[in-house]
């Protein structure tokens, strides 16, 4: 600043000229301008002359301008708007505005509108022309440096307000964060189940968390500084093993890391582990214990579960065996109780029922031998149109056969029941679960209750059940008059490995098995129960639309026609039977109890056996491992495996063993004929489509010379 108050601007260094753009469309006019700025002592003038508007904007596009000198009056602008639109395309240009008009409202609202001076042509002369341009120069420098200057400050400003900003959020947080610890803590330790103590142990105080003893259903305060009261919650088969590990834990410096039970007031058993640290004082004396206490009943729960899980595992590995042997056993008797009546076609009527008997109990045998499996090992079939009349009587034998005489079993059990799309196995499942723990339920006797009924769905709009999708259903109802569910336990029954039963009684899987089973179905289940009255649970299954398929009628049985058998087994008795049985329906048969011995006679026999009818599971040499050496004598061999074992992987894929066929056992004569028979058939007719294939390769040949 100088002392006359006006702001001095520092001229460029080495700056010579002026650029300068006119906006004049009289070039007369513009000549006159040209020529008054010629010969000026301040600076040079190189003036950029346009006749438009829309020139002079294109030409401030193409180069740079110091200053813009126009005129109000041009051909396609008129007055103030062609200096708005200059203004708008170069706002840091000083515009002195030209006019033939002296009109002092004009020219204020000239400068106030961005031009920097007001002209009157007729006026002009170079000194106040050129003192116009220096100052209008120098006034807009002077506005865009003081512009640069309020945007700097500014940013600055805002710059050092956002930093106290930051600095004072950072700090807030900081101190919620510091405010909000101890409170997270405790949520920490409750979510988790957890509680923190530390015990003075040259004092023998303790201070113990709300949490803690949380943990043990009791309020705060009721250890009160001393451990005693703690070791007395203690379960009582627990607490000298645990108060030994204590000062154990102490002799030998170091934290005591134990688990017991505890009993509540409540009278509620609840496991609890203890991880500690222990501190020392300046002459290596035990002086602090520091842990947490850890509530882990659900882990113990989930421990004994897994175990209960894998003994489960372990007894379907045994029913494997069990029913392999079982099935081997049954063969024969069902066998036998069939060859007889031929054999002796005179038998009295009374010895006929005998036999009758034996094949029926047979049959049932095997068909326990498939449910334990079922039950067991998850043996699964295809879904089928069933009815379910057939399934419970199933059920109702069983029970009638095992569950306790003073269990009193009633059923209502229609034969009309509409058809549905079930898996025989897994209904089997559901169905005997219910009724299991309906027994369970029952320990002094009482009512089992079995119903089925055909039932189509209320049409209000609120169902009984948000999953009713369908409109009919099947519904069974299975009830009892036992203890019940207690209301805390109604909504849980269905958890996985959740049970109310005593250790070793329960898995509690049966109704989480049942849920599934049913859902997978499409149906669901709902139940009932109130304390010492009994539980109903009703099963809901929709029904189908197609109809049963009627019971096929025992096919003829098929002569043998001398055909040559190769029967394997390493039961000598089912050859023996299989043999006979064959052998009275005119067919031939060799037998072989070992593989070394089925090799040797087939490899003897091997262009007449028509049949190999071949135990899957046998000492040494298995069939698994036979059937490819059987493959190499003769890969056309038609070979069919039987087995006591309905879940080999031989039968899970049997494509990739090589198995034409599966016969389970034990088997009728009718079943063993029927897969013989088909054998046969599907032998045939490959080996006509070989030999028709033969014959096509030979024609090609012959078509193409060769």
């Amino acid at each position: 600043m100088v002392g006359n108050g006006h702001i001095t601007i520092a001229e460029p260094v080495g700056q010579t000229f002026v650029n300068m753009l006119l906006v004049e469309d009289n070039l007369a006019e513009a000549r006159l301008l040209q020529e008054i700025l010629k010969g000026t002592a301040f600076k040079k003038f190189d003036l950029v002359h346009v006749k438009r508007l829309w020139d002079a904007i294109a030409q401030l596009h193409k180069e740079s301008f110091d200053i813009i000198l126009l005129d109000l009056t041009l051909p396609d602008s008129q007055g103030l708007e062609s200096l708005d639109a200059l203004v708008k395309q170069a706002p840091s240009l000083p515009i002195v505005v030209l006019t033939n008009t002296n009109d002092e409202e004009l020219a204020v609202q000239a400068v106030r509108r961005g031009a920097q001076d007001y002209l009157v042509k007729r006026h002009i002369n170079q000194d106040s022309l050129v003192r116009s341009l220096r100052y209008a120069i120098q006034r807009k420098q002077t506005a865009e440096a003081l512009r640069e200057a309020n945007e700097i400050l500014e940013q600055r400003v805002q710059e050092r307000t956002h930093e106290l900003e930051t600095a004072n959020k950072q700090l807030q947080r900081e101190i919620e964060k510091r405010q909000q610890v101890q409170e997270r803590l405790e949520l920490a330790q409750k979510a988790g189940k957890i509680g923190t103590f530390e015990w003075n142990i040259q004092t023998s105080t303790v201070t113990c968390a709300a949490e803690l003893e949380a943990l043990y259903g009791l309020t705060p305060g009721s250890f009160g500084n001393h451990h005693d009261r703690w070791l007395q919650t203690i379960h009582p088969d627990d607490r000298l093993r645990v108060e030994q590990e204590l000062w154990q834990a102490v002799q030998q410096h170091q934290g005591l890391e134990t688990e017991f039970r505890i009993l509540t007031p409540q009278h509620e058993l609840r496991w609890i582990g203890v991880k500690s640290s222990l501190f020392h004082d300046a002459h290596q004396r035990p002086h602090r214990m520091i842990g947490i206490h850890m509530d882990i009943t659900e882990k113990k729960q989930f421990e004994t579960q897994f175990l209960r899980a894998q003994r489960l595992e372990s007894l379907g590995t045994l029913a494997s065996g069990i029913a392999h042997d079982l099935n081997n056993v049954l063969t024969p008797i069902l066998a036998v109780s069939q060859l007889l009546p031929m054999r002796l076609p005179d038998l009295h009527d009374s010895t006929r029922q005998l036999l009758g008997s034996l094949e029926t109990s047979a049959h049932r045998g095997a068909e326990l031998v498939k449910q334990i499996l079922s039950f067991a090992r998850g043996v699964e079939g295809k879904r089928i149109n069933l009815q379910v009349h057939h399934l419970l009587l199933e059920s109702q034998a069983i029970i009638e056969q095992t569950f306790p005489k003073s269990i009193v079993l009633q059923t209502d059990i229609p034969g009309d029941l509409w058809a549905i799309a079930a898996d025989v196995t897994q209904l089997h499942q559901v169905f005997m679960n219910l009724f299991v723990n309906a027994r369970d339920a029952m320990p002094e006797g009482g009512t089992l209750s079995i119903t089925a009924e055909n039932y189509h769905l209320p049409p209000h709009p609120v169902r009984i059940h948000p999953e009713a999708d369908a409109a009919a259903y099947v519904l069974v109802t299975v009830s009892d008059t036992g203890t019940g569910i207690s209301p805390a336990y109604l909504n849980r029954i269905f958890d996985p490995f959740f049970t109310t039963k005593e250790i070793g009684k329960g898995t509690g899987l049966g109704l989480s098995a049942v849920l599934g089973i049913v859902k997978s179905h499409g149906g669901f289940v709902d139940v009932q129960s109130e304390m010492g009255r009994g539980s109903t649970f009703k099963v809901y299954l929709p029904t189908t639309e197609s109809h049963l398929e009627p019971p096929a009628h025992p096919a003829s049985l098929r002569p043998g026609n001398q055909a040559l058998i190769l029967v394997i087994d390493d039961e000598v008795v089912i050859c023996q039977v299989i043999k006979t049985m064959l052998e009275s329906y005119n067919y031939q048969v060799l037998t072989a109890s070992t593989g070394n011995d089925a090799i040797a006679c087939f490899h003897d026999y091997q262009e007449h056996i028509k049949i190999v009818l071949m135990d899957v599971m046998m000492p040494g040499m298995d069939g698994l491992t036979m059937l490819p050496l059987l493959r190499q004598l003769n890969p056309h061999i038609h070979v069919i495996a039987m087995s006591g074992i309905h879940a080999t992987p031989a039968i899970g894929q049997p494509d990739q063993p090589g198995f034409q066929h599966f016969l389970p056992k034990p088997f009728t004569a009718q079943e063993l004929l029927d897969a013989i028979g088909q054998g046969l058939e599907e032998r045939v007719r490959s080996q006509k489509t070989g030999i028709r294939r033969e014959e096509s390769v030979s024609r090609e040949c012959r078509g193409s010379g060769k």
